[in-house]
């Protein structure tokens, strides 16, 4: 683990110091992800992983417990401000599973699976994820952003994303309804400003 690191240290320290690469700076040192992150990256996408808790982000990354908190608790009220809302609890299990909804006030959201990271990530707004789990959908199982976009599989250990998934997502007003999400995530639909949409993951 220690040599993967250093190896992958000695990678980001030879690549221009802009500041996408900035944020991920964090005491001198970058943040660096076990395995193969970050190889073969481009100018239009990377390679990102999700993380699912602290204690993930401690395995996975080189963040101490404070500042992995930190990011996981921003990427909750990310979650609070972006996440698909339904009027019902079945409406929205129906998208997301038994047990896969939590009540906000008067509404219900699907519980965050975890948030992207990778090097472009907007720290200020993580961008979080979503297990989809409708039945007989093309998409079930599949970890979704909160605007819809398909990550894939949620068995991967990473997903090659473009580098505008990072991007703030706009803060959802309305609710959706039960069954109608799923015809909109291929397309990446931006719910969050219109009336209630029809559906999430398909």
């Amino acid at each position: 683990m220690k040599r993967s690191r250093s190896i992958l240290l000695s990678r980001l320290r030879g690549l221009p110091l802009g500041n996408t690469l900035k944020k991920v700076l964090i005491n001198g040192s970058a943040i660096a992800i076990s395995g193969a992150f970050i190889a073969g990256c481009s100018d239009s996408s990377e390679e990102a992983i999700v993380i699912k808790s602290i204690d993930d982000c401690l395995t996975k990354t080189d963040m101490n417990e404070e500042q992995c908190t930190a990011a996981y608790r921003q990427a909750e009220e990310e979650a609070l401000r972006t996440a698909p809302r339904y009027s019902s609890s079945d409406s929205c299990q129906a998208e997301f599973g038994i047990g896969g909804c939590r009540p906000i006030g008067n509404y219900f959201m699907p519980a965050m699976a975890g948030y992207l990271f990778g090097r472009a990530m907007d720290r200020s707004h993580p961008a979080t994820v979503y297990r989809y789990n409708r039945p007989f959908s093309a998409n079930h199982d599949k970890f979704m952003t909160a605007d819809g976009m398909v990550l894939g599989s949620a068995k991967q250990g990473s997903f090659r994303v473009s580098k505008s998934t990072y991007k703030a997502k706009p803060k959802v007003t309305r609710t959706v309804s039960r069954g109608g999400f799923g015809s909109k995530a291929s397309a990446k639909s931006s719910w969050g400003s219109s009336s209630s949409r029809s559906s999430w993951g398909g």
